[in-house]
């Protein structure tokens, strides 16, 4: 279940086709029965109490260990309805294992999505990426994949260098949460006041100033925001992580980019494609364009690229390869 969870939250794959993923795995588990469990707050240590009589339905703390965390709950709640649009890390649906660019490709003719197709031969099937729309925009599938993998060998960070990638990220992962502690600091604040508004309240219902109706009203009410901000408040204590060991790890990941996803299941292929580019990739035929990197991805391909510059110049002049380097908006210039 902490799997479906982590999974339903990335937003990589639709939630039924995770429930079939599951009963791949074991789960053995009906569709109405995995939606009952994936609203169920049990898995994050809470229970829900029903309305009865006068008393308001809550949420409480059970004594049970949770399964998972609460702000894990409350993010997959937020995918499942709506509310929340992650950041565009894949795309749901299901492919061929010939096709795993399909859903991330844009037609350079006409700006549409790229989908996949197989034609058959007199023997084999032959795959395509195509386009639905009169452009007729059409590429053999396996020189698109060819191509996308030597695309992905660019991103490969150079040898011996993880030191100084892991300290241009941490600088970059430093600047980009300073605000944290503030926020923090806003949650403490409105959650004082909210707890001192009941405790008024609840002073001016025991001298008979305030209806006992009201009170329950009221009290419902700020229950909710208190929940909701205690969760924001853990969400962030559990970003308060070793960052330099996670990124010491992911930058080993990045060195061996190129042959994980040469190895990789078709599912696997997918979410480094996703997690590697946030927004759709254009191809027209021969290279690859996109306007967007993902962060850590863009920082160590520009570190890089001035490792590759200064090596050319006669005067080594390695002062430029600081951690502080300025990530553009511009799309990454093409090795092949």
């Amino acid at each position: 279940m902490r799997w479906i969870f982590e999974e339903i939250a990335r937003g990589t794959f639709a939630a039924d086709q995770i429930r079939r993923d599951a009963n791949k795995k074991g789960l053995k588990c009906s569709r109405s029965a995995f939606w009952t469990a994936i609203r169920n707050p049990v898995y994050c240590g809470r229970i829900s109490v029903s309305k009865y009589k006068d008393e308001e339905a809550l949420l409480t703390q059970g004594r049970h260990e949770p399964l998972i965390s609460e702000s894990l709950f409350y993010e997959v709640q937020d995918v499942l309805c709506g509310r929340k649009r992650k950041e565009k890390t894949g795309t749901k649906m299901v492919t061929h294992e010939n096709l795993p660019l399909r859903g991330f490709l844009i037609c350079p003719l006409c700006g549409r999505m790229l989908t996949g197709s197989a034609s058959k031969g007199r023997n084999n099937r032959y795959y395509y990426y195509h386009c639905v729309s009169p452009c007729g925009c059409r590429f053999k599938a396996e020189i698109a994949n060819d191509l996308f993998e030597r695309e992905l060998k660019k991103y490969v960070p150079h040898p011996g260098m993880s030191e100084l990638y892991v300290s241009a990220l941490c600088k970059a992962f430093k600047y980009q949460t300073s605000h944290q502690q503030s926020s923090r600091r806003a949650i403490l604040m409105q959650l004082d006041e909210l707890n001192k508004r009941l405790k008024n309240a609840l002073e001016m219902m025991a001298d008979k100033q305030m209806d006992p109706e009201d009170y329950r009203q009221l009290k419902t009410a700020c229950s909710a925001q208190i929940v909701e901000l205690e969760v924001r408040l853990a969400a962030q204590a559990e970003k308060q992580v070793d960052i330099q060991t996670l990124l010491t790890k992911a930058v080993n990941t990045l060195s061996r980019l190129d042959e994980l996803y040469a190895n990789g299941t078709i599912i696997e292929k997918r979410k480094i494609i996703g997690s590697i580019y946030p927004e759709k990739l254009i191809f027209d035929g021969n290279e690859y364009r996109t306007p967007r990197l993902n962060e850590a991805v863009r920082l160590i391909y520009t570190l890089d690229k001035g490792l590759e510059e200064i090596k050319n110049r006669k005067d080594g002049d390695f002062s430029l390869l600081s951690g502080e380097v300025v990530l553009t908006g511009i799309e990454p210039v093409s090795k092949v």
